[in-house]
């Protein structure tokens, strides 16, 4: 996706829609920073495509495109509606392997009805498999059917966002905060070295899921130099697990323009500034489809 033209970014929690437009006279600059309320859950409503909430969504973005005419859109893809997992290499260039993996993980999903895109790691014997139901990313689609161009872009694909505009090469740790999971991402060197994202019911839990998931993925409770919290839930996860992120590292909340290293003519908000930090990076259109290695 080129960067040049306006770009509309997009991301969702619990009743709210988040969005930001990109000024492309102007490195790193924002035209604005924005958020819709509704009296439904966002996220339930994109799987409904018959729902007069789904409709409701369309119109909304419609609205937000005839407003600012914007010809490209990147859209956060929520976790919950996804599957992230690690292949060795042996076996994603082996074809059979490939194919007869994909279909034990997608408990038999006819291939056509899937798609799974891979990228690289921090360790080259190793990838990162995402596959998404092709029935959801069509309602994804459907919403934005009135732009030049689509990205779906996915939650562990943040931090490489935050590459893009920082140029960090260092590790870092990125936690987006909902109210019933968290997403984590590792980076090290400046490359994903691992994702995952963890459902809870309450959130004085997730400290034991914390825990329980390290026991199997080591990067969490390895040493970061920069903890990256944001979403809508970020103060009370930072106040559940402070102490956990802090032993990984600094810990620094995306609550400010200052934090994200962005600039826009207003600075103050209506709304956690925390929960659109996707929707900012997203819209600044920096990385396009450069990380990923391909779609299959």
């Amino acid at each position: 996706m080129s960067v040049s033209g306006d770009c509309l970014g997009i991301c969702f929690a619990d009743h709210q829609l988040f969005y930001a437009v990109n000024d492309p006279a102007r490195r790193n600059h924002l035209k604005y920073i924005g958020c819709i309320d509704f009296n439904f859950p966002v996220i339930e409503a994109l799987i409904n495509p018959e729902s007069q909430n789904y409709d409701a969504l369309k119109r909304s973005i419609g609205r937000l495109q005839h407003s600012y005419s914007n010809r490209n859109v990147r859209m956060l893809s929520p976790a919950v509606y996804e599957c992230w997992t690690i292949f060795p290499r042996l076996v994603y260039e082996t074809p059979d392997e490939r194919d007869d993996h994909l279909s034990i993980l997608m408990d038999g999903m006819p291939r056509s009805e899937t798609e799974p895109i891979w990228f690289e790691l921090s360790n080259p014997d190793y990838k990162l498999l995402l596959v998404r139901n092709r029935s959801i990313t069509d309602n994804y689609r459907n919403l934005l059917l009135g732009f030049h161009q689509i990205d779906l872009v996915s939650e562990f694909e943040i931090g490489m966002e935050w590459r893009c505009l920082t140029g960090t090469k260092g590790s870092y740790l990125t936690v987006n905060c909902r109210h019933d999971h968290i997403t984590v991402s590792s980076y090290l060197l400046g490359k994903l070295r691992g994702a995952t994202f963890i459902r809870f019911d309450t959130v004085s839990d997730l400290i034991y899921f914390w825990n329980f998931y390290g026991q199997h993925l080591h990067w969490l409770h390895g040493i970061h130099e920069q903890v990256y919290v944001y979403g809508n839930n970020a103060m009370e996860i930072i106040e559940t697990m402070g102490s956990n992120l802090n032993e990984t590292g600094e810990l620094i909340t995306m609550n400010s323009l200052e934090q994200m290293q962005v600039i826009a003519n207003e600075s103050t908000y209506g709304f956690k500034l925390e929960s659109a930090f996707p929707s900012v990076l997203l819209s600044l259109n920096l990385s396009g489809q450069m990380n990923k290695s391909h779609q299959l």
